[in-house]
């Protein structure tokens, strides 16, 4: 009977364990190409420090071959590469999330929009994560839009491998407690 209690505890225990939250941020870049966007997925830790999270990130476009190949700067040369940066806002109660998103171009635009450098226009704000919320973008010479922080699309998960371990221990305990009460 212990070693079923045991089991049922981790079987609990695993379910209120708290994992890292997956969050995406999305760029409407309609302006250059309509219906674009440039996105990338990030994991949002499950305690935030006092002071600013750097998280690394790849960016990719909706629609690539609207963008020039290859023509990208960035910490690894030539891809997608950036940052999402969470914020304390203080002395309001809640997170800014920013962005550095390297340099692309645009090959079918015009001498305003071929090189388009992103920068930040009006944070987006969230309380507490997962979160959704919009904040606004530039590119100095091209246009301005908005950007969009949303919790990432659900995925079905693998068993944890305390659920299995769980699940072994209470198989274990019923095998147990039938062999003694037929002996």
């Amino acid at each position: 009977m212990k070693i079923l209690l045991s089991a049922v505890l981790l079987i609990a225990a695993a379910g209120l364990a708290k994992a890292d939250t997956l969050e995406t941020i999305t760029f409407n870049l309609s302006d250059l190409h309509p219906g674009s966007t440039l996105s990338a997925t990030f994991d949002v830790p499950t305690s935030l420090g006092t002071g600013v999270t750097t998280l690394d990130v790849t960016y990719s476009f909706s629609d690539p071959s609207d963008y020039a190949e290859g023509s990208l700067s960035g910490p690894t040369g030539g891809t997608l590469a950036g940052m999402v940066l969470i914020a304390p806002n203080t002395p309001i109660s809640n997170f800014t999330v920013n962005f550095s998103v390297p340099v692309f171009f645009n090959p079918t635009g015009n001498s305003m929009d071929k090189e388009n450098l992103l920068s930040e226009r009006g944070l987006a704000q969230c309380a507490s994560f997962p979160c959704t919320a919009t904040g606004g973008f530039e590119d100095g010479l091209a246009f301005n839009s908005l950007y969009t922080v949303a919790p990432a699309a659900a995925t079905t998960p693998e068993p944890s491998s305390l659920l299995l371990l769980a699940t072994g221990l209470a198989g274990a305990g019923l095998r147990y407690a039938s062999r003694k009460r037929f002996a």
